[in-house]
């Protein structure tokens, strides 16, 4: 029974990275798994009030672009993959779990730029806003570098 229950793990564990190497878009184009994981949940977040606003979007492709030098192609296979799985996704824990391996500042700036993507619409939504808390407690974020980044990523 244990077996069992260990092979469904880990089966669905690696389900997640789809059929075969000619699907990972992001391995193509040089991204490492935690950098994928972060624009999946940018994009994650940009569904979170229940409203894509085109401003957030466009914000997680211009990300892509310019943090990884994506070409326009490449940017374009790997946003709609990141899509794909944000619109599957069930819980953050699966991605925020990939994302535990990064160093503090690494995560910091992860959660900076999920900030932006949640001001991108102009305002921030209680259910963006619960997100970007429970991401930050997954991720073992202090609350006064929650707040810190919060306070600095607000759009002039």
């Amino acid at each position: 029974m244990f077996n069992l229950l260990k092979n469904l793990l880990e089966k669905a564990s690696n389900d997640w990275q789809g059929a075969g190497a000619a699907e990972q878009h992001w391995q193509q184009a040089g991204l490492n798994e935690a950098e994928f994981m972060a624009v999946v949940l940018m994009l994650q977040l940009s569904h979170a009030d229940f409203d894509s606003a085109e401003a957030e979007q466009q914000l997680v492709q211009r990300y892509l672009s310019e943090e990884y030098q994506l070409t326009p192609e490449h940017t374009k296979k790997v946003f709609a993959q990141a899509q794909q799985m944000a619109a599957d996704s069930t819980c953050l824990h699966a991605y925020t779990s990939k994302l535990k391996s990064l160093t503090e500042p690494q995560r910091i700036a992860v959660l900076d730029q999920l900030w932006k993507v949640a001001y991108a619409d102009g305002n921030i939504d209680p259910h963006e806003d619960a997100m970007l808390r429970k991401v930050a407690d997954l991720l073992f974020i202090r609350h006064s570098d929650f707040i810190q980044s919060k306070l600095a990523n607000i759009p002039t």
